[in-house]
């Protein structure tokens, strides 16, 4: 599981849910990397948050907790697959940065991450898709507006927000795994549930 907890959920895929805004950074004409924000539900919240009972955000503990987040993130490469002209782009293996902190009853998870290399935003095609492979975590955007782009791009360019195109016989099977069961790897299952980012600048 992405949080490495177990939770105490027992309804089929998804158990967990991550509610997600990005920030796409730029840097000199050029697309640079991104900013995660996000936010778990209440369940998952209370999951980790009874592992920091009474511990302060600046204290080891807790930062050991915000590094474990962080590091099973980077195991599956940012939960994300970043695609510029159609082509799959890595990311820097070290985030810039990460914090956790507490929004009401929720936990919220900030970071941070490079490309490779800049890639120029002009005359570009963007695809992003952010998913937890298993669908175990179902990570959505709410709307538009949680994709947060600079003030160029949002001027001069398309920036869509695609839902994904489930049949009824996925949405079914996906809803009929029990908490102990895996989905078929080659069925790229959360791949299938993902939405898509798409931006085009002339």
């Amino acid at each position: 599981m992405l949080f490495c907890l177990t939770s105490t959920k027992t309804i089929a895929h998804p158990h967990s849910f991550i509610d997600m805004r990005i920030a796409i950074d730029t840097q000199q004409d050029n697309y640079s990397g991104i900013t995660y924000i996000w936010k778990m539900d209440p369940m998952t919240s209370a999951d980790i948050a009874y592992e920091l009972k009474g511990i302060k955000n600046d204290d080891p503990r807790w930062k050991k907790q915000e590094a474990i987040i962080m590091a099973n993130i980077l195991v599956q490469n940012y939960f994300t697959d970043f695609y510029y002209q159609n082509k799959k782009i890595k990311f820097k293996t070290i985030p810039n940065s990460y914090h956790l902190q507490k929004d009401g009853f929720q936990l919220v998870f900030t970071f941070s991450t490079s490309l490779a290399q800049p890639l120029p935003i002009a005359n570009s095609l963007v695809e992003i898709l952010t998913y937890d492979p298993t669908f175990y975590v179902s990570m959505t955007y709410q709307n538009k507006q949680q994709i947060d782009v600079p003030l160029e791009i949002a001027a001069h360019c398309n920036v869509i927000l695609k839902e994904a195109e489930i049949t009824d016989a996925m949405r079914s099977y996906a809803f009929s795994l029990d908490t102990d069961q895996s989905p078929d790897e080659d069925l790229a299952l959360g791949k299938q549930f993902a939405q898509r980012v798409n931006i085009q600048c002339p």
